[in-house]
């Protein structure tokens, strides 16, 4: 992770400004990395404008989980089951990035800064790329139903999240029905209402394989690591897509 590097070398928080560029700053002065790695990712140099958007991506994710985890007044062992969960399994983070994703999570969910305000500065990062600001809500979302269960206080952020990041409000809708195991998750996954016809599910299939294309991804900026979230997300979109076309043959 080049953007990794010059944040360990110092350089980005600044660079990035707003919330979450303080964060950044914040963590790093909280965070105890042993010195052979702090040496390793030393005069990096200044980040580009890839390595800032991969590094608001990174840093706006732990950061939204963080305050999503806290946000009925306590952090529970099973949050922080799933939280790690998802660096080891999902992202397959290197113990570094997992001690930086982890103080970013910590500094977040205890700071003052509003939840918004970070869903906000990665809205107007990503303005242009409303597929990654609907797969950064996604993400948030699974994360938050890892247990099964979603939460009410959870549940008031994720609905709080569109406005912010300059997405629609029925948004909120349409991710929570990827979460239902049937017929109308397979639609919800396309961004259909159930029973949409024929030719509306063949667009939105043939334009979702286009967005989630691992070559695309990683050509809009989206970290390498959150890169298999994008390629399970287009398994996924190939799997509704079967679903549909074999229950509605």
């Amino acid at each position: 992770m080049s953007w990794f590097g010059k944040i360990m070398g110092g350089g980005l928080g600044f660079v990035l400004g707003g919330p979450i560029g303080a964060l950044v700053g914040a963590t790093l002065g909280h965070t105890l990395f042993d010195d052979k790695v702090r040496m390793e990712y030393a005069e990096q140099g200044r980040p580009n404008g890839l390595e800032q958007r991969q590094a608001v991506f990174f840093t706006a994710t732990f950061a939204m989980l963080g305050k999503m985890a806290k946000a009925d007044g306590r952090v529970c062992e099973n949050e922080i089951e799933t939280v790690h969960n998802f660096m080891q399994h999902r992202l397959r983070l290197d113990p570094a990035a997992q001690q930086f994703a982890i103080g970013i999570f910590n500094q977040a969910k205890d700071d003052v800064t509003p939840f918004e305000d970070y869903a906000r500065q990665f809205g107007q990062m990503f303005a242009h790329d409303p597929q990654l600001r609907m797969m950064f809500y996604e993400l948030l979302f699974s994360v938050a139903m890892a247990d099964g269960v979603l939460h009410p206080a959870e549940d008031h952020l994720l609905r709080a999240t569109p406005a912010a990041l300059g997405m629609h409000g029925d948004v909120y809708q349409t991710v929570r029905r990827q979460f239902v195991n049937n017929l109308s998750h397979h639609y919800a996954v396309l961004g259909l209402d159930e029973g949409a016809d024929k030719v509306e599910v063949k667009k939105a299939y043939r334009r979702l394989v286009n967005e989630y294309h691992p070559d695309k991804v990683i050509a809009k900026g989206l970290p390498e690591d959150f890169v298999r979230f994008a390629e399970g997300k287009f398994r996924e979109v190939n799997e509704a897509y079967e679903a549909i076309q074999k229950n509605t043959a």
